[in-house]
């Protein structure tokens, strides 16, 4: 019973693949690289991915996050939209167009300016109000 055999990438230049013969390795590479799971959590269920839902931060805490029972799902979420913060400030961070600072005299900070306040609560943080704090950091950062 001949074994069918995984199209591989090796010999992928060469010669004497036809043209179509690329066609078809990419192709079969592509379809191969999409079903992986690349971004699976090794305690999860195998097929599944990190997957962006819209979660209302608003109402959840740092309580709320692992290793909080049943905190998976909003620790995900919450990482998701931070990872998703730093990479737009990289993104911007690159961007010859953007200012190297945004710069705000020391009392307009403090008088509140957007929402950006200095003061530390006696009280827990929600997780959205954390979200903005992250942004607003990085908004009045030197980019560098």
């Amino acid at each position: 019973m001949a074994q069918k055999r995984e199209p591989c990438l090796e010999g992928f230049l060469q010669r004497t693949n036809s043209l179509e013969e690329k066609s078809r390795l990419v192709s079969a590479f592509r379809e191969r690289q999409s079903s992986k799971n690349l971004l699976s959590c090794e305690n999860s269920d195998p097929g599944a991915r990190f997957r962006r839902t819209e979660t209302d931060f608003s109402n959840l805490f740092a309580q709320d996050l692992l290793p909080a029972k049943n905190g998976e799902e909003q620790t995900m979420q919450f990482l998701l939209e931070v990872v998703d913060i730093l990479l737009n400030y990289v993104r911007k961070t690159f961007d010859r167009s953007t200012k190297v600072l945004d710069f705000h005299h020391p009392h307009q900070l403090l008088e509140g300016m957007e929402g950006f306040n200095l003061e530390l609560s006696d009280h827990p943080e929600s997780l959205e109000q954390i979200l903005v704090d992250c942004r607003d950091t990085l908004k009045y950062g030197v980019r560098t």
